[in-house]
């Protein structure tokens, strides 16, 4: 009975056992399915669409797991091939060690960019419980030898490779974590290595950037309680890496800027200190503290922006800022440009196009910066041209702080120095020039006018096709606008007043003296067009237009001004080919120029004189009318008289009316050597007519010949102006005379002059030939022959030689009536006189103007001088 009951009781325990082992049993079961289930809930609820792996064991203290592959619902894949976890315990679960021998993440595009959920990358990187979170997860060390990532970019699809690395370090007055990234970017390397240092009073980030083992940048930065980060980011000498931002150009937007062509030695230094009032939130809360800021940017070598030119210098700036109220303590621009490429400069010609630019702009220091202030600042700029010429612009400038860039200023002085410039048919010396301007500008144009008059001054500028040169000019400039398009191809346009003085307009056939010159001037399109007034002292002035283009082409139009003569003679004493014994007394003078040049040399001048009187040489004249039109194209001149007209001439015996239409050809570098073509040349003489018949004169011949064809001339008339004692009588005379002009000296051969018919009278009573009469009975019959002869025919050979002798050999045939029954009588005569001489006696003997009789009377002098 006893066995029995220790039995019982024996078989009672083991099934009480059996009982709770199966309750436990169902108890684990019932807690993996629920794991599972709390599992499976976590990794929906994380967004886990799969989770597989392979090679799943617990090794040497860590989980080993041969191949893990994760999707995500948002179409994140994540592979993982031959990892090793090792759990820890520091201050709760940790992990110690994670390795893996390969990573291979596929990132799919965004859908919604609101995914992201607003995060600031910026104000993660400015939160001091952000690493301190990340320092406290991170694992003793970490390494993942391969990394290939499939990212989304510009260009769809980018691969990314690299390895990264992490290693843990206890340290006696906190922690440090090191890494480092390496990436492999088509072949360059680029090495990140950052240090994170905690303590009790802060955290310290520094990382050092390596691209292909060369250092390119370092950061350090440090935040303390939450509220205070502090730190510098320093590029000391950037290398020479374009593939780097055509890299990135794949995965973000550059900007305009061609920063992928940012040259090497390019240096950065930037210092932050920011204090804010709360713990942030946005990055608006770290700017809305004590805030400073300190950066310097300085590019040694060209940095080359398009439709810019080559860039270099040093920025640097100093900010601060106290609950949003912002400072400019300090700051500095100092830029030079070369090889400038700005569309409206590629217009202007070569030597006024800046080969180089320097700009120094300094803000004014503790100015305020708000959204509706301006920026105030010092500008210096200089732009330098060919040949040591200089533009500069100084003054103070204001830009708005909000909106797109403006530049304005209302004190500016702008200066011009060239001490020599060459143009396209243009060159000046020596000029100078100073302007105080008003300026505006924006990224479409720079508008320049003026707040008070400029002044331009230059030594010498010429018109070297045209031989013209205008010396000494100093100038003011009243006003002034100028604006120049910073985009698109619209080129420099600029127009203004000029007034001043020029102490000579230098030509060949100009008499150097003072010019007083007043116009408006535009520069548009290439091209510089001009209309004023230019006069000289001497009382001559021209109206005129002018345009100068930038090929070298020129043109002038001009209206003279009527000249009244009897207040002097502007013409005399401007021009230097004025004929010396040329003297105008009365009557007006009136005219127009049409110059142009650049390719060829054209000029007309169509001056119209009215009433002149005046004297040439020993000649006086009265009436002259005539159009006088100068024609100059390329080498070949032109001078045409189409309608001369002169009431009166007088050089001893009364010509007049004198007619003509005449035209000189000639090359310009021989004006002497031309053409006389005499289409009609007529004077009215002794009651008759003197004609030249048309001819054509070379004046390049050593010989030069014309015809004088006599009509009408009347001996009575002759008589009156050459009285001779006891010759008077009538007739009327026609003859030829062949004129030949050799040397300067005026020869007539085998001229021909005879009475028209029916004749006329001749009668000589001169006490002289009554004296030789009584002596000599041929006389004695001679003389009662002349004291009335009736002649039927008169003729005459008319010679003219070289020394001024006229010799005539008169025939004469008829009779006197009274004497001898009225018998028939042929006489044949020769006389001799000189002409210049008997001139010069007519001119004495009547009553001539006190300047023809000195002209006479030093004619005279200088005849007897060189007579034998």
């Amino acid at each position: 009975m006893l066995t029995c009951e220790r039995f019982d009781t024996f078989g009672g325990r083991m099934r009480r056992r059996s009982s709770i082992l199966l309750l436990i049993f169902l108890l684990l079961t019932l807690l993996v399915l629920l794991a599972r289930l709390w599992g499976q809930q976590q990794l929906q609820a994380a967004g886990v669409q799969q989770l597989d792996w392979q090679g799943v064991g617990w090794r040497k203290g860590a989980l080993q797991v041969d191949e893990l592959h994760l999707q995500m619902q948002d179409g994140l894949r994540l592979t993982v091939q031959q990892a090793r976890l090792q759990p820890g315990w520091r201050d709760g679960p940790r992990l110690r060690t994670l390795q893996a021998d390969s990573l291979q993440l596929h990132l799919p595009a965004a859908q919604d960019s609101s995914q992201n959920g607003g995060l600031d990358p910026l104000l993660l990187l400015g939160d001091e419980q952000f690493w301190r979170r990340l320092a406290d997860w991170a694992p003793d060390s970490a390494r993942i030898a391969q990394i290939n990532a499939s990212l989304p970019c510009r260009d769809a699809r980018c691969e990314l490779a690299g390895a990264w690395q992490l290693r843990r370090a206890e340290q006696v007055d906190g922690l440090m974590l090191s890494s480092a990234l390496q990436l492999d970017l088509d072949g360059q390397q680029l090495n990140v290595q950052p240090q994170l240092r905690l303590n009790t009073e802060g955290v310290a980030l520094d990382a050092d950037l390596q691209i292909d083992q060369v250092a390119a940048a370092r950061l350090n930065s440090q935040w303390r309680d939450g509220q205070h980060w502090q730190g510098s980011l320093q590029i000391p000498d950037w290398p020479q890496t374009p593939w780097l931002f055509g890299y990135l150009g794949r995965w973000m937007a550059l900007g305009a800027l061609p920063i992928e062509q940012i040259p090497a030695a390019a240096q950065l230094h930037l210092d932050w200190q920011l204090d804010a009032a709360r713990v942030p939130e946005a990055l608006d809360d770290w700017l809305a503290g004590d805030v400073q800021l300190q950066g310097q940017l300085t590019l040694p070598q060209p940095w080359a922006v398009d439709q810019l030119g080559e860039v270099s210098g040093e920025l640097s700036l100093q900010l601060q800022g106290t609950a949003g109220d912002w400072q400019l303590t300090q700051g500095s621009l100092q830029a030079q440009l070369q090889a400038l490429t700005l569309p409206a400069l590629q217009a202007l010609p070569a030597a006024l196009r800046p080969q180089q630019l320097q700009l120094q702009l300094t803000p004014q220091a503790g100015q305020r910066l708000q959204a509706d202030t301006l920026l105030k600042a010092d500008l210096q700029a200089e732009a330098r041209l060919p040949k040591e010429a200089t533009v500069a612009l100084a003054g103070p400038v204001s830009a708005p702080l909000s909106g797109d860039w403006q530049l304005v200023s209302d004190a500016l002085q702008l200066s011009v120095t060239a001490p020599q410039l060459d143009l396209p048919a243009l060159r000046a010396r020596g000029v100078s020039g100073l302007w105080p301007l008003r300026v505006q500008a924006d990224a479409a144009a720079l508008q320049a006018a003026l707040t008070a008059s400029g002044s331009l001054r230059w030594q010498q500028l010429q018109l070297a096709d045209a031989g013209l040169g205008l010396r000494d000019a100093s100038l003011t400039q009243p006003t002034l606008q100028l604006t120049l398009p910073l985009t698109g191809d619209a080129g420099l346009s600029a127009s203004g007043r000029l007034e001043g003085s020029l102490a000579a307009i230098e030509h060949a056939q100009l008499k150097a003296q003072r010019w007083d010159l007043a116009g408006d001037w535009r520069w548009q399109q290439s091209q510089l067009s001009w209309r004023g007034k230019l006069s000289n002292v001497a009382g001559l002035a021209l109206t005129h237009d002018a345009s100068w283009s930038a090929a070298g082409d020129w043109r002038v139009s001009g209206e003279l001004a009527p000249l009244f003569m009897l207040a002097g003679n502007p013409l005399a004493d401007t021009l230097a080919a004025w004929p010396e014994l040329l003297a105008f007394a009365s009557g007006q003078v009136s005219g127009s120029l049409q110059a142009s040049g650049g390719r060829q040399l054209r000029v007309r001048s169509d001056l119209s004189l009215s009433g002149i009187k005046g004297i040439y040489d020993r000649t006086a004249f009265s009436g002259l009318d005539s159009p006088l039109q100068l024609q100059l194209k390329g080498e070949q001149l032109t001078v045409s008289v189409p309608s001369l007209q002169l009431v009166q001439a007088n050089p001893g015996i009364e010509l007049g009316p004198v007619r003509g239409q005449l035209s000189y050809h000639a090359a310009l570098a021989q004006p002497a050597s031309g053409r006389l073509e005499v289409s009609e040349l007529r004077t009215g003489l002794l009651g008759g007519e003197v004609r030249v018949l048309p001819t054509t004169v070379n004046l390049a011949e050593p010989e030069q010949r014309a015809e004088l064809q006599l009509q009408g001339l009347e001996l009575g008339r002759l008589f009156e102006v050459y009285p001779t004692e006891g010759l008077s009588g009538g007739g009327t005379l026609d003859g030829r005379l062949p004129v030949l002009l050799r040397d300067g000296q005026l020869l007539i051969d085998e001229g021909s002059v005879a009475a028209r018919e029916p004749g006329g009278v001749l009668r000589y009573r001169s006490d002289k030939l009554q004296r030789l009469a009584a002596a000599n009975p041929s006389m004695r019959e001679l003389a009662g022959v002349l004291e009335d002869f009736h002649y039927t025919v008169l003729s005459s050979q008319v010679d003219y030689g070289e020394n001024g002798n006229m010799i005539l050999g008169l025939r004469l045939q008829g009779n006197n009536p009274d004497f001898q029954q009225g018998r028939q009588v042929n006489l044949n005569v020769t006389l001799e006189e000189n002409i210049p001489a008997l001139l010069a006696s007519l001119q004495l003997s009547g009553k001539v103007s006190e300047i023809i009789q000195q002209r006479v009377q030093q004619h005279l002098i200088k005849q007897r001088a060189q007579q034998p």
